[in-house]
């Protein structure tokens, strides 16, 4: 939907309209004089356009694209609607007035990605399968004896569920984009309507008797009812947090609604809040729309429910805080099946689906369910696959796979359809758990990068995240609404994700300086992954891409503006409430960092963004706030202004509606103020919307020189990014101005409020080249556990090596991190200063660490105008750690061999040989190993388990469940116990390889305290 009115004007015309084809009744028209036309401007078919009811009279249809058949529809909410399926222009008028309104509808739309998750995408109409897109707003018609797909319907924005009425003909699609209820004509092939039904509907259940429509509300914590003849909302109730699946009994009268994130009332250090044990499912008595009672402490997170005879059942992921640890077999997340009795409300069963005896498997974040060929088939998105259980004992019985992150399953006849939305493809398998077919879909919006970064955050790990993806903690996007311990130093909810671009640093403490540098270190730890080069880019375009819903949601007027109460809260936010001081800045962040606040004082805090916090469902840093007031509560303790009653009712009401409806610069590089920026390259901005990307448009974007001349530059628009291209290199010393001017449009026909300007200068022209090959050596502080803090009096050096391409600005460095990536890092160099982008080095088993910004002097030890050495200092951070004053250097690597002879490292390490000079290693101190490399001196070892890099390996062992390790002595080719033969990895053989004779040879062992130990000698 549109947000804002242009006024235009119609030419003079006369007209006589039997409107046949326009959708409305005949209206006779005389000759109409230029009046102004309130116009929606570029509106998206699909989304439905609300008329305010005048006074008297009702809309008609004035004039309409040929084609149109869609009406007019009067609701009961004062608002007549109108659902536009055919693209053109469109005006309508109020009988007998001269007031009119219009919107061109176009089919092109630039896709938003709202991250919206499927709850029920797949349907059962007729003799025909119809699945939902999600992602584009179409629904795809299957024949479910061939798998063809015999056309698609124009559905409204991000269907997100549907459902049949067979007795009154219509499909129900749930447009969780548009807050609408869409009404499908099955014969005629055609979205008739949409009603108004709430915020985010997720979930249809249609009544036994086709007459009446239940709708979930997951960000209204309610259902509403639709009387479906009437296509109208007549009943509500609140049923519980994140309302989302629902099953409704054969009968009809009793309706079962899950809350999909409702955490657990095990809290960590803080206090414990069973109020997320109580609420599960809530269990409603619908001739009443009466809640009966609560199933609770059913699971964190709750997928799907399925009735059947008196038993419900639930796929849920089941959490045990306490119990995260690093090992594969972990057990914190638990991804389950329970079944409750439908008349006690007591489970009769559950089984931790992967874990179980019968298990052939792990099976990760279940969702759908469905009864076929005497079994239980449950889809898990996580593994991609579908299991088949026991309806009894819960046993498993059949898996099969299904691709594309399978949320909703269907039976059909003794057929299953499963829809792996993310994938655009349908898996069709006998109710036997016989794989036929992959149905694939058409119409995809999303880019590459992005879906391949959705589909690395919704599935499985490696290592210790084997069991759980990104998404189970937070959970499409949000939060689970548990506590965790982030690195086991520092606890807090997770924490919802949007517009990271324009929100660093990123993470509760600012653990990073933006958030492509963030990702070079948390996949690893979080999820066990092995970054490589193209899964940092992939999770960063997914999510950089994230942005909060349309501006319209329950609370706000019907076109996405503020009430008149959240009018009076934003002048008691801005004013007595004091809340501006730190919530300061269109986004109510302004990446404001304080030492501590809220819940959390014993670390610091970045201040969260308030546009779209009305949707978290728990609040502050510990999630204990489990209502927005709550929250405000929280917050007015810290304030310096005292408010009453109905003003904290108002400041709540414009939390509630602080939605995503201005139109503003996010971020821009270079930012405002930098003073080393590069002399040659584009510079880019990020928006909050997609741009109108038409010539004039983009040319209200101008660089300013010092002179006050416009420079000349080439300006392109992708979505919502522009890219700058300035003609001829900058100024070395310049100071600019990057404006974005007033009235730059989105592709909604938002606009900029006033300029936007950026103030910046070049950085000085170098005097000294950075060229060639160099060491990068970091001097990491050891990681002391006991005490949680770095532990500077214990170095481990860090080496990666470095190739520079000297260029006009400084050097195109890239930095070879691990075999598997390879970062590219800008490095302007201004006199011999350099200035030197976030960058990562590897640390720990297989992890990765980042800076944060930082510079260096270059210095030239031979006159040659090319540096070969530099040292310098540098911050560190990640969630309850931070080391300043890290040492750093770079040096030119000259090659030179090592001497081979000798020891280093923290401990000890034992050394005899046999008559061939194979190694036999053991150590006294209390320490595990968690790598032992046996190689030559120009080779590479990890810092853990992970592939050699450079050199030759002759034999590599690591840890076969960290952070367990193994002990010595360790022999040349006998694997020690706990220990695992990696050495393929490092292109050796197992059990290792002869070891040359007369060469020098490298081992290093690296330990479960994040140290190695280092020796070298001479084979005979």
């Amino acid at each position: 939907m549109m947000r804002k009115s242009l006024v235009t004007k119609i030419a003079p015309l006369v007209l006589t309209l039997a409107l046949s084809g326009c959708g409305g009744e005949a209206v006779e028209v005389g000759e109409l004089q230029p009046l102004p036309l309130q116009s929606s401007g570029r509106f998206p078919l699909g989304s439905t356009y609300f008329l305010p009811d005048p006074v008297s009279g009702r809309w008609v249809i004035e004039a309409a694209p040929e084609g149109n058949a869609n009406e007019v529809v009067a609701g009961n909410d004062g608002f007549s609607r109108f659902t536009p399926v055919v693209a053109g222009e469109y005006s309508f008028r109020i009988a007998g007035s001269e007031e009119r309104r219009g919107l061109t509808a176009v089919a092109e739309v630039p896709y938003e990605h709202f991250n919206y998750y499927a709850t029920t995408s797949l349907a059962q109409v007729g003799d025909e399968v119809w699945v939902a897109h999600l992602y584009d707003p179409q629904i795809s018609r299957v024949d479910p004896a061939t798998g063809t797909v015999k056309g698609t319907i124009a559905s409204g924005p991000w269907p997100a569920a549907l459902a049949w009425s067979e007795a009154q003909g219509v499909a129900l699609v749930a447009h969780k984009a548009g807050d609408t209820l869409g009404v499908v004509d099955v014969a005629e092939g055609r979205l008739i309507d949409a009603v108004w039904v709430g915020d985010e509907p997720a979930a249809v259940v249609v009544s036994p008797d086709g007459a009446t429509a239940y709708v979930s509300l997951a960000k209204e914590d309610a259902v509403v009812v639709v009387d479906i003849a009437a296509r109208s909302v007549i009943g509500r109730v609140a049923a519980n947090k994140n309302s989302t699946s629902m099953a409704l009994s054969a009968d009809g009268a009793t309706l079962y609604v899950a809350s999909y994130c409702s955490g657990v009332g095990d809290r960590q250090q803080f206090p414990a809040d069973d109020r997320n044990d109580k609420f599960d499912i809530a269990v409603i008595d619908t001739a009443t729309l009466k809640v009966t009672g609560y199933i609770g402490e059913v699971g964190s997170v709750l997928g799907g429910l399925l009735l059947a005879d008196d038993r419900l059942y639930v796929a849920t992921t089941r959490v045990a805080v306490r119990e995260l640890s690093g090992t594969e077999g972990m057990t914190a997340f638990r991804h389950s099946v329970a079944a409750y009795d439908t008349g006690s409300l007591k489970q009769v069963a559950a089984v931790d689906v992967g874990r179980q005896a019968s298990a052939t498997a792990l099976a990760v974040r279940p969702f759908g369910m469905a009864l076929a060929g005497g079994k239980l088939w449950v889809t898990f998105e996580g593994t991609d696959e579908v299991v088949g259980l026991d309806p009894n004992s819960l046993e498993e019985r059949a898996r099969f796979a299904a691709e594309g992150r399978p949320r909703t399953i269907l039976a059909s006849g003794e057929q299953l359809f499963v829809h792996g939305a993310q994938g655009y493809a349908v898996t069709v398998a006998s109710s036997a758990g016989e794989s036929k077919r992959v149905i694939a879909l058409a119409g995809d919006p999303r880019d590459a990068g992005l879906a391949a970064g959705q589909a690395l955050y919704t599935g499985t790990g490696a290592k210790g995240g084997v069991s759980h993806s990104c998404a189970d903690c937070h959970v499409d996007g949000l939060t689970d609404g548990n506590v965790w311990s982030a690195g086991g130093f520092s606890e807090s909810a997770s924490r919802p994700m949007f517009w990271l671009e324009g929100t660093a640093p990123i993470g509760w403490e600012g653990d990073a300086h933006d958030l492509f540098s963030y990702l070079y270190g948390s996949p690893g730890p979080t999820i066990g992954a092995t970054i490589s080069t193209e899964l940092h880019q992939a999770f960063y375009d997914y999510l950089a891409a994230l942005i909060p819903p349309p501006p319209a949601n329950g609370a706000t007027e019907r076109d996405g503006s503020m009430t008149a109460a959240a009018l009076r809260g934003e002048a008691v936010f801005r004013g007595k409430a004091n809340c501006a001081g730190c919530h300061a800045g269109p986004l109510g962040s302004q990446e404001l960092r304080l030492p501590g606040g809220g819940t959390q004082t014993d670390h610091p805090i970045v201040v969260p963004s308030l546009v779209g916090a009305y949707r978290h469902g728990h609040w502050l840093v510990n999630g204990a706030a489990w209502e927005l007031g709550e929250a405000v509560d929280a917050m007015l303790k810290l304030s310096a202004g005292k408010i009453d009653a109905t003003e904290k009712d108002d400041l709540v009401r414009y939390l509630q509606e602080w939605t995503a409806r201005e139109f503003l610069v996010l971020a821009t590089t270079p930012s405002a103020g930098d003073l080393q920026v590069r002399s040659e390259g584009a510079l880019t901005v990020t928006l909050s919307h997609p741009v109108f990307a038409d010539a004039s448009n983009l040319a209200r974007v101008r660089l300013v020189g010092a002179d006050g001349a416009d420079v000349a530059i080439e300006v392109t628009a992708d979505r919502r990014h522009l890219t700058i291209t300035p003609a001829a290199a900058l100024k070395p010393g310049g100071a600019y101005r990057l404006i974005v001017g007033k009235g730059f449009e989105a592709w909604s026909e938002r606009t900029l409020a006033a300029d936007h300007e950026v103030k910046f200068t070049v950085a000085a022209a170098p005097k000294l080249q950075l060229d060639g090959e160099y060491v990068l050596t970091v001097e990491h502080p050891n990681l002391d556990m006991e005490n949680k803090r770095y532990d500077p009096s214990v170095i481990i050096p860090i080496e990666v090596a470095l190739k520079a391409t000297a260029n006009g600005y400084g050097a195109r460095v890239t930095e070879v991190v691990t075999p598997v990536m390879t970062v590219q890092l800008d490095v302007v160099v201004a006199g011999e200063t350099s200035y030197w982008p976030p960058f990562p080095f590897p640390v720990g088993p297989g992890f990765l660490n980042r800076s944060f910004p930082t510079e260096m002097v270059l210095v030239d030890d031979d006159a040659d105008g090319v540096a070969d050495r530099g040292e310098s200092t540098l911050l560190l951070r990640s969630p309850g750690l931070e080391a300043s004053g890290v040492v750093w250097r770079i040096a030119r690597d000259t090659g030179a061999p090592m001497d081979c002879a000798g020891m280093e490292g923290e401990h000890a390490v034992d050394l005899t040989t046999d008559a061939m000079g194979a190694p036999t290693v053991s150590w006294a101190d209390d320490v595990d190993a968690l790598g032992y490399y046996v190689t030559d001196v120009a080779a590479k070892p990890p810092l853990g388990p992970g592939p050699v890099t450079d050199g030759e390996t002759y034999w590599a062992v690591s840890t076969a469940s960290f952070p367990t390790g193994f002990r010595g002595p360790v022999v040349y080719g006998e694997l020690p116990m706990g220990g695992m033969d990696v050495s393929e990895a490092s292109m050796a053989p197992l059990g290792g390889a002869p070891l040359p004779a007369a060469s020098c040879v490298k081992l290093t062992l690296v330990f479960s305290d994040f140290t190695s130990s280092v020796l070298r000698y001479e084979t005979p």
